[in-house]
């Protein structure tokens, strides 16, 4: 009984406020207590009722989960994403996670999303949501992107939805707990077969191999010209990107600066990159 109100009763929180409830003195507490009594470790399917995934029914796991279920998650960049999705367009995620991204580009109108993504466990999660949703046109390779076709090691975090390339410089003293072998697909591969349409939309976020995954669709860039969303994972990734794009025609805008100390080397940022006219 009071886990199923629980699960509801985000519904009940102006959307507006949900972003910083967690900051009202007594209630944030308090809800912070009964979800990990009645909910949290207990998965369940949600609705989101609110934000550019609004629609999208989705697996929800506390506290991981938590933005998502309140339809605050990744917010600014999301609804960038959503606002440049345009209807036909085909959409690229790479870097799926567990497929949110993917859902809100087919939200906003998408003909198609491809969804790249090579942890297992992830897969599984995105197969999962992809069956919630099946009005929604989205599609899973399961494959890591980089500049040549073939295999790769993979190194699978502590946290087991995260992982990198072995030849990604992001957080190498960080332990991990796993290496497997996937798939190594280009997009300019990918496109000269035919296997893939080119997009118009761009999502990347590939903990530290940003760079590769440009690289690999170079032809893509300059025929094409997607507009590019991008996590970058480190001031030096962030300036090899800038360089790379601005060689093939295209211009950064920072959507969340790099903070902290200029020594610290692993500092995240979003950015967006959009063609220059010809």
């Amino acid at each position: 009984m009071i886990s199923s109100l629980l699960k509801d009763v985000i519904g009940l929180v102006p959307w507006r406020w949900r972003r910083v409830i967690r900051k009202v003195p007594l209630i944030a507490p308090l809800q912070r207590r009964l979800l990990e009594k009645y909910l949290e470790g207990r998965e369940f399917v949600h609705t989101v009722d609110a934000g550019p995934a609004k629609g999208l029914r989705y697996p929800i796991l506390l506290p991981e989960d938590k933005g998502i279920w309140s339809g605050t998650y990744e917010l600014n960049l999301a609804s960038r994403i959503a606002d440049a999705v345009k209807p036909d367009d085909v959409c690229f995620d790479i870097g799926g996670w567990h497929g949110f991204f993917g859902g809100v580009m087919a939200l906003a109108g998408a003909r198609r999303v491809i969804v790249f993504e090579p942890l297992p466990a992830n897969i599984t999660r995105i197969r999962y949501m992809m069956d919630l949703n099946p009005q929604l046109p989205i599609e899973l390779i399961n494959a890591a992107v980089g500049e040549e076709d073939g295999t790769a090691a993979f190194c699978v975090m502590p946290d087991s939805s995260m992982g990198k390339l072995a030849t990604s410089l992001f957080q190498q003293t960080r332990p991990i707990s796993d290496i497997v072998h996937v798939p190594l697909v280009s997009l300019d591969g990918l496109l000269n077969s035919g296997a893939i349409e080119p997009c118009s939309v761009m999502k990347i976020d590939v903990e530290g191999s940003e760079l590769f995954v440009l690289r690999s669709a170079r032809n893509l860039l300059v025929t094409h010209r997607p507009k590019l969303f991008v996590e970058a994972h480190s001031k030096r990734l962030l300036s090899e990107c800038r360089s790379f794009l601005s060689g093939v025609g295209y211009e950064l805008d920072l959507l969340r600066p790099i903070q902290g100390d200029n020594s610290q080397q692993t500092e995240i940022c979003h950015f967006v990159a959009r063609a220059q006219p010809l």
